[in-house]
């Protein structure tokens, strides 16, 4: 297959080594042999023996378009196992340091960043140390956080930030004080300072590793030369080739959705989904599941009236076009929509919206650039704020306990602009209390995650659950993993998104609003699991799998050399995934939360599935239907799970 050339990198000792790994079909792979040979399911994920993996595909290069991200592996400190990250367009700067990956092991005792520089001699590796008080000076400097850190460091680049055409990959202040942050990264405007897109590899806690870990607060990549692909510019005519058609065309068609599409008025995941799934869109802590169509479409109105008309009338207007960016990689998808100089993507707005009560786009977006300049992954946070809000409003906690200096407010039909606002300034914050530690519940939640926290409230509230007949782990939505691991889903309705699999928080499932049989959802949800690692391995963005999942075969093929069916090479890296989470501690256990049960019996009252009726409420036969889909699962993996 592959020689995949990688650099380790050790700050603690300012050292880096290149290394070969053989026969490699791309960076899921590539990472997950690194954690392998480092056996880092044996040490806890905050630990600097948990190595972080930073690698791109193998067809970085060429002209596809969207085959160059970079994807992230570590082990997570939300869900105790081996989680897979991936981050937009950065690939397009790191293929100019002629190497496919990087790892990141040691750690030092001063904030690092490292520079990985393809320089006119060969590859350069050199490393920067920050005083603490000096890294708080940056992060404090307006405008603050990762954007800040960004500009500090272009700015001590100078007129090589342009030269490598480089890209800063960093963690901000949250990286430090929480679980679950990103790794991020600022597309460079002409100058070399943060433009208004920003791409993260947020989801499962990369930047909480790498900060708190190894003591890296960023990562510089770049250079004179080009990528290792050896195809390059030929690459569109393969594509050509293998799809039966012009590949210009076919991607046209199948990344409509992204950039515009006619029949909806709309384009990008913000736009589609609000028009696209309705009322099926889960809100206001994923209580919505519970109400009436005829409510929900009333809340499905304020939302589109308060919050997508504002958006749709600056990104798909009158000058429709001029707020489209990409990632940082030639795309023609210009999938990257900006409102009011902020990038607005379907799920952190919604994190920031519906999902905790807020339908003004104004103040959703002030939220989301907070968290972005914090480093703190948005659909984590929008859980956290939703289940604090919902336990507030539901007298589990009162409003002083958590800081906040009154209730919000969960109703959906109260909900108006100005209730909006008044939320808004209370998730701000929640999530300035988290990010610094302040508070004991707050702090609780920073240094446990939402699982432990969850358990912990339940143990020191004992008498207000009793009364109430509801936990705090009844309000909260997650999928379980080992004795604390967990992840909060994406936020669709569907059964797939906290379903038993081995990897969750990626779109590695089925995440349709849609219910059949466990035994049937395990098999298409792990078809879609796999399909998606084999995209996400080749380093390609899942907005093009629909032309990419067509032709990898034949790339592979192609390029590489390889006759073996692509998928089947997924399957064995989903089986051996599957086989390091148990080794971790971070198999799927049985769901521990009502609201998280009742997303399945819900949907399948909402679509009247055969055998329905018997299942709201019935958290026995919501058990079986775990277990069964469970069952499948490790028979569709193999024996070597258990």
């Amino acid at each position: 297959m592959i020689d995949y050339k990688i650099i380790e990198v050790d700050p603690g000792k300012a050292k880096a080594s290149e290394r070969i790994l053989s026969d490699v079909s791309g960076a899921v792979e590539a990472g997950l042999r690194i954690h392998e040979e480092k056996a880092s399911w044996e040490h806890p994920p905050l630990s600097s023996s948990n190595p972080v993996f930073i690698g791109m595909g193998p067809f970085a290069g060429g002209p596809l378009f969207g085959s160059h991200r970079l994807t992230v592996v570590f082990k997570s400190p939300v869900s105790q196992g081996l989680h897979f990250s991936s981050m937009g367009g950065a690939a397009y700067s790191f293929m100019r340091t002629g190497l496919h990956g990087i790892v990141v092991e040691g750690a030092s005792r001063e904030p690092s960043i490292i520079y990985v520089f393809q320089g006119p001699s060969g590859l350069e590796v050199d490393f920067d140390y920050l005083e603490w008080s000096r890294l708080e000076e940056v992060y404090k400097s307006p405008p603050g956080g990762t954007r800040s850190l960004h500009k500090y460091i272009a700015s001590r680049l100078g007129e090589e930030m342009i030269k490598y055409k480089a890209r800063i990959l960093l963690v901000g202040p949250g990286a430090y004080t929480t679980r679950f942050a990103g790794l991020f990264s600022w597309v460079p405007d002409q100058r070399g300072m943060p433009g208004p897109v920003v791409d993260s590899a947020s989801r499962g806690g990369a930047g909480s590793v790498l900060a708190q870990g190894h003591g890296v607060v960023a990562i510089v990549v770049g250079g004179v030369d080009s990528s290792p692909n050896p195809v390059g510019r030929e690459l569109a005519s393969l594509a050509s080739k293998l799809l039966g058609g012009s590949y210009y065309k076919e991607l046209e068609k199948a990344t409509v959705k992204y950039r515009y599409d006619p029949r909806l008025g709309t384009g990008g995941t913000f736009g589609v989904n609000y028009a696209h799934y309705r009322e099926l869109i889960p809100a206001l802590a994923y209580n919505t599941i519970y109400y009436s169509p005829g409510v929900r479409l009333a809340l499905h109105e304020k939302i589109m009236r308060s919050f997508w008309k504002p958006f749709q009338e600056k990104v798909h207007g009158r000058d429709k076009g001029r707020n489209w960016r990409t990632c940082g990689e030639p795309c023609s998808v210009v999938c990257k929509k900006i409102w009011d100089g902020v990038k607005i993507d379907y799920e952190p707005a919604h994190a920031m919206g519906p999902m905790i009560g807020v339908i003004t786009l104004g103040d959703t977006a002030r939220l989301v650039e907070k968290l972005d300049d914090l480093g703190l992954d948005a659909i984590e946070a929008g859980h956290m704020v939703a289940w604090l809000f919902d336990a507030v409003s539901r007298g589990l906690l009162e409003p002083g306990e958590v800081g906040l200096p009154y209730k919000p407010v969960f109703d959906p039909i109260a909900l108006d602009e100005e209730v909006s606002r008044r939320n808004a300034l209370l998730a701000s914050r929640i999530i300035d209390m988290v990010s610094e530690r302040r508070g004991e519940h707050a702090s609780l939640i920073a240094l446990e995650g939402l699982r432990e926290a969850a358990r912990m409230l339940d143990e020191l509230y004992d008498n207000r659950v009793s009364s109430l007949g509801y936990s705090f782990r009844d309000l909260l939505v997650y999928a379980g993993f080992g004795s604390t691991g967990y992840f909060t889903p994406n936020y669709y309705w569907s059964p797939g998104v906290i379903a038993p699999l081995f990897v969750l928080g990626r779109y590695w499932t089925n995440y349709s609003p849609s219910y059949t049989d466990p035994e049937d959802y395990a098999v298409h949800s792990y078809n879609r699991a796999v399909a998606e690692l084999a995209i996400d391995n080749a380093g390609i963005c899942r907005f093009h799998r629909k032309w990419a999942e067509r032709i990898l075969d034949g790339l592979y093929r192609e390029v590489y050399g390889s006759d073996e069916p692509i998928i089947d090479r997924a399957k064995r890296l989903y089986s051996r995934i599957a086989l390091y989470q148990v080794r971790a501690g971070a198999e799927p256990v049985p769901w521990e939360s009502r609201k998280t049960m009742d997303i399945v019996a819900m949907m399948a009252a909402e679509l009247k599935a055969p055998g329905w009726e018997t299942l709201a409420g019935n958290y026995e036969a919501l058990r079986d239907w775990w277990d069964r889909f469970y069952s499948k699962v490790k028979d569709l993996v193999g024996a070597t799970v258990g």
